[in-house]
């Protein structure tokens, strides 16, 4: 009894004590030192550059030139020592701090009267000046002519934001003909109109958590268009860097003969109809033809930019286009791009060439040393009767999409034969194409073309052939070399064979990295008749056949299916890398061919014992074994 009351006593002590190491422990773990500080109300807002240009009239009253839209020049009667001044003010309407330059700009061609024309400048009157005596204290700068066919600068400034100190800057603009212009000039017109152009870019003003230098590479080296017209004249003048202030209708050719950026802004260059994309925002203009002409030599530079063919697409969705196939818009007979021999296309972040249908997107022709390069931009939604893009050269994918095109054959690219096209992919996609032929994505030919493919970034996906060749249909003397980080899934074809490529006679295959994976609801993935093979990286998760006799050649690869091995008796050698991966094979012989059959290993290779176990013959009753007298790897029945 004593004993079973010490042992409760014990028990309840040890559990108080419990109790109290439990609480110590919960009040230790709200002991540590706390504060706590918040920053509320953060935000981020772009700032605003805005530029206005002001006249001023006669009664001191300033008119803003962007809200009339009206000449600053507009006289008809010029004579001898006529003048005519005028008075401007620009004006800073943001927020951020800007440079400006005034430009005349023009693309008619100069008769003798611009060169009896005097301008002169002054960069710090207010006012209209009480007589024309006091022009002669203005800085005389040159003639029209000087001024609108060498396209020079009239002047520069700097102006701070709005509602700051410096938000605004005067300039003086008089026009003066020349006293001693003779009757040679009566009735004499300047042969066209010329525009005064204000540009405007970012100052180095404002600080960020550095310095005020992140914007010290803004230039005012550029050309503001608002039209079919003003863009032809900047391409005319030979504008360097081109920029978009509105939409653009396009009313024929645009022909670029030198290296010209355009900038859109975000704008668009279109066909309408009247009825399609956008025409309800200008006076249609109906143009079917080819959009830009890139001529021998040039350079064609897009970003930022939507050139749209007109195409409205409607009626039942594609599954692989994702999109109708029915037209109900503007119906094309010409490019949006097409190109001389060497000539260049570099679509940037933002460029866009769409919604064209009856003609390419972009023709190269057969145009020897004419590129089509992305950086960025998309060339989608566009059909005719041969893909998107259709021609020789070089196409280089950096990053970008070909997307949703569709071709009578080869739905996003027909590269021509004798040409020796180049496609090289490091990033980017060629995704939802089809083709009503061969080739879901890409078709080269059935002469001898000599076509390469790099593909090693980026993925071709979701393409699909009503024919052969769901990604890819490979000519006659094709190269198709897939590495990197490239990945070629869930293309399909009708057939049977080649539900991702599908390559003709004596092509070259060569896979040394990237992925081929769920390609085919039937069939192979890839499909080689008479064609040379190496596959000694990568991984591919499909099974696929390798027929007749160019060789084959098998290393550190990864396959998660079967290879097909359909040989002749006279091309019944495969070969294998030095170091080699597990591969099963099928042989399509007959049994009696079956001794002849073997796996020729690289002449550094050592054989170690139990690498026969790697190559592993599906066909029922037969077994790899090495071949110590021929050094290969052979097959018997087991």
């Amino acid at each position: 009894m004593t004993k079973s009351k010490s042992t409760k006593r014990s028990l309840l002590v040890s559990g108080l004590v419990l109790i109290m190491c439990v609480a110590m422990l919960i009040g230790t773990t709200f002991a540590w030192f706390t504060d706590s500080v918040t920053s509320s109300n953060n935000k981020i807002q772009a700032g605003t550059l805005k530029i206005d240009l002001l006249l001023k009239d006669g009664d001191d009253n300033w008119t803003s030139i962007k809200e009339s839209g009206k000449a600053i020049f507009d006289y008809d009667l010029w004579e001898p020592g006529y003048t005519d001044v005028k008075v401007l003010k620009v004006v800073n309407k943001g927020s951020l701090a800007l440079k400006w330059m005034a430009k005349f700009v023009s693309d008619f061609e100069l008769t003798a009267l611009a060169d009896v024309i005097d301008v002169y400048v002054n960069t710090s009157v207010q006012d209209l000046p009480a007589n024309r005596a006091d022009i002669a204290t203005w800085d005389k700068v040159g003639t029209v002519r000087d001024f609108v066919n060498t396209i020079q600068t009239t002047t520069t400034g700097e102006l701070t934001p709005e509602g700051s100190a410096n938000d605004s800057a005067y300039l003086g603009i008089a026009l003066k003909m020349q006293e001693t212009a003779g009757n040679d000039y009566q009735g004499m017109s300047l042969g066209g109109v010329f525009d005064i152009q204000i540009l405007a870019t970012q100052l180095t003003y404002e600080e960020d958590s550095f310095d005020d230098q992140y914007d010290k590479d803004a230039t005012l080296d550029f050309a503001p268009v608002s039209n079919a017209n003003e863009l032809r004249i900047a391409l005319a003048n030979n504008e360097t860097n081109i920029v978009l202030t509105k939409d653009i209708v396009v009313d024929d050719t645009f022909t670029v003969d030198y290296n010209a950026n355009i900038d859109g802004g975000g704008n668009a260059i279109y066909r309408t109809d009247g009825t399609s994309f956008m025409s309800s925002k200008s006076t249609p203009v109906i143009y079917t033809g080819t959009v830009f002409t890139v001529k021998t030599g040039a350079t064609l530079t897009l970003e930022n930019v939507v050139v749209d063919g007109g195409a409205v697409w409607g009626g039942e969705v594609n599954q692989t286009l994702q999109r109708g196939t029915v037209n109900s818009g503007v119906t094309a007979t010409g490019a949006l791009v097409t190109t001389e021999a060497n000539a260049h296309i570099v679509l940037g972040e933002g460029a866009v060439l769409q919604n064209n249908d009856g003609a390419n997107a972009v023709n190269l022709g057969t145009r020897a040393g004419a590129t089509l390069t992305l950086n960025g931009g998309e060339i989608i939604n566009n059909h005719s009767a041969a893909g998107a893009i259709w021609g020789g050269g070089a196409i280089i994918v950096n990053s970008g999409k070909i997307n949703n095109n569709h071709g009578g054959i080869g739905g996003a690219i027909r590269a021509v034969t004798n040409i020796g096209t180049l496609l090289t992919m490091n990033g980017g996609e060629m995704n939802h194409n089809y083709s009503d032929g061969n080739g879901g994505a890409i078709w080269a030919g059935s002469s001898r073309s000599n076509n390469v493919y790099v593909l090693n970034g980026g993925e071709m996906a979701y393409n699909y052939s009503a024919a052969t060749g769901g990604a890819i249909y490979a000519g006659y003397y094709e190269t198709v070399k897939i590495g990197g980080s490239f990945k070629m899934h869930d293309n399909d074809c009708a057939a049977t064979l080649g539900a991702a490529i599908r390559f003709h006679d004596h092509a070259s295959f060569v896979m040394t990295g990237g992925e081929i994976y769920n390609n085919g609801d039937h069939g192979n993935s890839l499909f080689l008749y008479n064609n040379s093979a190496s596959i000694t990286g990568g991984k591919i998760v499909d099974n696929f056949g390798y027929s007749g006799g160019l060789g084959l050649t098998w290393g550190n690869a990864e396959v998660d299916g079967v290879i097909a091995y359909d040989l002749s008796t006279n091309h019944n050698t495969a070969y294998l890398a030095k170091e080699f991966n597990t591969l099963k094979f099928t042989v399509n012989e007959a049994d009696t061919d079956f001794g002849n059959f073997n796996f020729k290993p690289a002449s550094d290779y050592v054989y170690t014992e139990g690498d026969e176990a790697k190559l592993i013959c599906m066909n029922e009753g037969y077994e790899t074994y090495w071949d110590t007298t021929t050094g290969t790897f052979r097959l018997q029945a087991n």
